[in-house]
């Protein structure tokens, strides 16, 4: 299985899918943490680049069964989160999910709630999901809600879109 692992910071997530013989490709912001995540997965193509600009050309080039991302999709705005999906949703194999694991809200009276709860200690520098209004773009988007503020978004490939390899 292929997987692609979108801010993979030092690889927890995804080291553990490469122990179980998955290939690895991935992209970080950070040319530290691919230094990382390439000692514990030394196999895994891994690249920097900014993804909110775009996914860096050799990730391009492929079809995964899976793409995930967990807490680093929030640095997007929520018309570049809207692009990106579209983006890698282009990237998928039939049958293929997108899993994004992130802070995140059914709503947006639930976000604004939980910021007036939170307080001073709310960041005001990151941008959360909304998926009642993701599902506007991608109506089949899926929501586990996993505390008062997190939570697992899943976008499934019905069709085979993917042109690549």
């Amino acid at each position: 299985m292929l997987f692609l692992d979108i801010g993979f910071g030092t690889g927890t997530l995804t080291t553990k899918l490469y122990e179980q013989g998955c290939s690895i490709y991935g992209q970080d912001f950070s040319s530290r943490m691919i230094e990382l995540s390439s000692e514990k997965m030394p196999n895994a193509h891994l690249y920097q680049g900014d993804f909110s600009k775009e996914l860096v050309e050799p990730l391009q080039n492929f079809c995964y069964d899976y793409i995930v991302a967990t807490y680093s999709l929030h640095h997007l705005t929520d018309d570049q989160k809207k692009d990106f999906f579209l983006e890698l949703r282009n990237h998928l194999k039939e049958n293929g999910k997108i899993i994004i694991g992130n802070v995140a809200f059914e709503t947006r009276k639930d976000l604004e709630h939980c910021k007036l709860k939170a307080g001073d200690i709310w960041d005001n520098d990151e941008i959360y999901f909304v998926v009642e209004e993701l599902r506007k773009d991608f109506p089949g988007l899926s929501f586990t809600k996993m505390s008062g503020c997190t939570g697992v978004l899943i976008l499934e490939s019905q069709l085979p879109v993917c042109q690549c390899r």
